[in-house]
């Protein structure tokens, strides 16, 4: 899969380089299983047409940029993470636009003309809420006539979980109360982060949410070795221990992927048992 990051200087650098594509539109934050659902409309739509099934997504989030910093979000993965999901899904070109005020102010038929028609998009999906251009004005209802009809608009429906909308903000809102073993039915794969484990300390990287305060029961990867594990989180800290200071000795100095499969004890019960 090849990686492109666009901004206003290369811009018409990567429309001279572009081929007939079928783009999936969204900012695809934890890849959740209704931005699956929108890419795989989007595969379905590239094989029929014979295009190659391209991703655009945007960064940083646009509620950071617009409050001038204001807003601060929390994402569920980094970008290399994002581009590691797509790829499995067989995306052939993930587009990753600087979004900046100016970008942001762009009229909807700007966008799709500068951002879609002329990197080669035949047919753009998107979830049914996914709007774009000056004050989110456009949206997918609108997006084939900002067009002039040379590119056609898929709308994809909302998945649903338990009677509500699979979204990234309700993602962020199960993993800080500590619903680890819902993130399954939501993501539609365990929720996994990545930590580095330095001189005795255990640190999450950048771009992942902490959980709750608690114990969890986890698997760990650190090179070529898996361990079934406990964890203890201190979110108001940003702390993670491993309940068995021994594995700590074992996996120093290794970047570790942590799959966390459920919590078992609140952080304070923890403590009680420690003392």
């Amino acid at each position: 899969m090849e990686i492109i990051y666009v901004d206003d200087m290369n811009l018409k650098a990567w429309q001279r380089k572009s081929s007939k594509n079928v783009m999936a539109l969204g900012f695809f934050d934890g890849v959740h299983r209704g931005h699956q659902k929108v890419i795989a409309e989007a595969k379905r739509q590239a094989e029929k047409h014979d295009a190659s099934l391209d991703v655009m997504s945007f960064f940083p989030h646009p509620k950071t940029v617009i409050s001038n910093g204001k807003k601060r979000v929390d994402y569920l993965m980094p970008l290399e993470e994002k581009a590691r999901v797509l790829e499995k899904m067989g995306v052939d070109r993930f587009y990753i636009v600087k979004f900046t005020k100016a970008f942001a102010s762009m009229e909807p038929h700007e966008y799709v003309e500068e951002y879609l028609e002329k990197l080669g998009t035949i047919q753009a999906v998107a979830g049914y809420d996914f709007s774009y251009g000056f004050k989110g004005e456009g949206n997918m209802d609108r997006l084939a006539a900002d067009s002039g009809f040379s590119i056609g608009a898929t709308k994809v429906d909302k998945v649903t979980h338990m009677g509500s909308k699979i979204s990234s903000t309700c993602i962020r809102s199960a993993i800080l109360e500590g619903r680890i073993s819902e993130l399954r039915e939501l993501l539609g794969r365990n929720y996994s982060t990545k930590a580095r484990v330095t001189d005795g300390y255990l640190s999450l990287n950048d771009y992942y949410m902490l959980p709750q305060d608690g114990i969890y029961n986890v698997t760990i990867e650190a090179g070529f070795k898996r361990y079934e594990a406990q964890i203890y989180v201190d979110n108001d800290a940003q702390k993670i221990s491993f309940t068995q200071k021994c594995l700590m000795d074992k996996i120093n100095r290794f970047e570790i992927a942590i799959t966390w499969e459920r919590r078992i004890a609140s952080y304070t019960l923890y403590q009680m048992v420690a003392q």
